[in-house]
């Protein structure tokens, strides 16, 4: 009995860094780069101190993003440990960074200052680990080019849609008849119609944490330009900061791919006589696709289109010369992995956003309509222009200048169902990941970090209840004062009012506080002269009771002494008279 679904499992290897981004970016106020490494992290996560929070309510109420960038730079130690992806950045993004932040790019005429805002562009990734991963999209679309190509046969299309200024509109209508076929009233099909339905590709997952690295995206011409000189003008323009899976990594990247069968229902039709299902000359016998076929195709399509590119980057002398040698040496239609791409036991595809143009047009003369732009025109519009083939290329690079050292985004080697391993690509991965910095390691620095940082929150929210303890045991201290004092006599009051005071002042004494002793000074202001108006009070006022005489009395040596510089207990009973005080008891 014929298999209804046929599975074959997929493994990804990148040659060259890959992007695919995401729409989201890393920014100053969610990653800091501290030693050549990015942290990114999710600033509500992290445990400021007071003074910490202070700082960044400060800046944040004058609306300062310089101070704000700066902060999160200063304050890195706070945030490194909470972050949920570590990775190295190359020296150029290093420095810059180091450079611009928390620092104006220009001033406006308005006098307004202009911010580096040194976004990092994200590739996608996965859920809760945030580990980069390949869309399953991403790698059929690159097999459905190579496909809507070998069925074009480099002819010119004449079903695509035009604008009025005749910029093309869409290749719709071409892609329905190359993929999909008419059905037998001449229409063109409809999505049950094509081959590329039965094509399921899962999201090619990582086995492993992927190794990374935050690298420039650089455009370069295909073609020297020279100034008016006669020297070469150097590249201008924005060189964009993005988040790339690096190349040499063996077998990173796995999913399976499902092929369903239509077994009999191959050439089926509706009710109404509509094609219902792809046509047979495009499936196999089972009715399914030939995946290896497909990559035959996708191999034929791709390794011309990277040797024409090698080529181009070689003539200008951009191409990183160890890169270029090691990718040529390894497709080798005699070598392991070049007998794997003839037999379509191998992919090679392009695939990511930087994968140009190119990789993702038809090839032919006259058949690829690539809008260039040219700048604007003296009327001020952007002016453009269509062609065969782009003018530049974008390339991975360490610096924003280098002009040597650059190697093209996206390339990737699938293989299907491999039986063992294949070592001449294993050996290629192993020399390109030569030098890179240990991702485990980092991994491991950064649940160092991490413990640390849990402990020191640990000790923050006990140092917090300790003091909020310490503010709720005064303030209760103060209401039972409060009482007490109510509940004596107003001369009592006065005798605890006083006695407060002294024991107040001992607590600021060292080494508890940097108060001195204050002096036996019946002249100057302090304790001792509101002890000697106190007693005078007492001896003179027929409102003190005996009782209450002899109670100031008895205080006053005990409460003084502690803050009286140089007491003298037998003199200082003459001088308070606490004869005369205990005597009217």
């Amino acid at each position: 009995m014929s298999q209804f679904l046929t599975t074959h499992r997929l493994h990804l290897t990148p040659l060259s860094p890959l992007h695919i981004g995401c729409g989201e970016d890393f920014e100053p106020t969610n990653y800091v780069i501290d030693d050549g490494l990015l942290y990114g992290f999710d600033p509500s996560r992290a445990t400021l101190n007071e003074l910490q929070r202070k700082q960044l309510s400060d800046v944040a109420r004058r609306g300062s993003l310089a101070g704000i960038q700066r902060f999160f730079r200063d304050h890195a130690a706070a945030f490194k440990p909470h972050a949920h992806v570590v990775m190295p950045v190359c020296s150029g993004v290093a420095r810059l960074y180091e450079q611009r932040i928390g620092k104006a790019a220009n001033v406006e005429a308005s006098g307004n200052q202009v911010f580096n805002k040194l976004e990092i562009e994200r590739h996608v990734y996965t859920g809760a680990l945030q580990q980069p991963f390949i869309p399953g999209t991403s790698f059929k679309g690159a097999l459905r080019t190579a496909w809507l190509d070998d069925l074009n046969g480099e002819r010119v299309p004449h079903d695509v849609e035009f604008k009025r200024n005749g910029e093309a509109k869409s290749s719709a209508a071409m892609e329905k008849r190359l993929l999909w076929g008419p059905d037998q009233r001449g229409q063109l099909g409809d999505f049950q119609t094509s081959p590329l339905r039965l094509l399921k590709v899962a999201d090619l997952m990582p086995t492993r944490e992927p190794e990374r690295e935050v690298l420039f995206a650089v455009n370069r011409k295909k073609r020297e330009v020279l100034g008016r000189d006669g020297q070469p003008l150097q590249p201008k323009g924005i060189a964009a900061r993005k988040d790339c899976v690096l190349h040499g990594q063996y077998r990173l990247f796995v999913a399976d791919v499902t092929l369903p069968a239509l077994l009999q229902h191959v050439d089926a039709t509706d009710n109404k006589g509509k094609p219902a299902t792809p046509q047979a000359q495009q499936l196999n016998a089972l009715g399914a696709v030939d995946l290896r076929k497909l990559a035959r195709q996708s191999n034929q399509y791709h390794l011309q289109r990277l040797r024409r590119e090698l080529a181009v980057l070689d003539g200008r002398g951009l191409v990183h010369p160890t890169w270029k040698n090691s990718i040529n040496m390894l497709l080798l239609a005699q070598g392991t992995l070049g007998k794997k791409l003839a037999a379509g036991d191998a992919f090679l595809v392009r695939i990511g956003r930087y994968g140009s143009a190119d990789s993702k047009t038809l090839t032919g003369e006259g058949v690829a309509s690539i809008k260039i732009m040219e700048g604007k025109g003296p009327d001020g519009k952007n002016k453009f222009s269509f062609q065969s083939a782009t003018k530049t290329v974008w390339l991975a690079a360490q610096t924003e200048s280098d002009q040597k050292h650059l190697i093209p985004f996206g390339w990737a080697v699938v293989e299907i169902d491999p039986q063992g391993d294949c070592p001449e690509l294993q050996a290629w991965c192993q020399q390109q990941a030569q030098g890179r910095p240990s991702m485990a390691a980092m991994r491991a620095q950064l649940a160092q970090q991490r413990a640390q940082a849990e402990a020191e929150k640990v000790r923050l929210r006990a140092q917090v209840q300790a003091k909020a303890a310490a503010q709720e045991a005064e303030r209760q201290a103060l209401e039972q004062r409060a009482q007490a004092l109510s509940a004596l006599s107003p001369q009592g009051q006065e005798i605890e009012k006083l006695r407060q005071a002294c024991a107040d002042w001992a607590a600021k004494l060292p080494p508890h506080g940097n108060f001195k002793k204050q002096l036996a000074d019946a002249n100057k202001p302090g304790l001792y002269q509101d002890a000697l108006r106190l007693v005078k009070t007492a001896l003179d006022s027929a409102d003190w009771s005996a009782a209450d005489r002899a109670a100031l009395a008895d205080m006053l040596p005990t409460a003084l002494a502690p803050v009286i510089e140089r007491w003298d207990a037998k003199g200082q009973r003459k001088n308070l008279q606490l004869a005369q005080l205990k005597g009217s008891a």
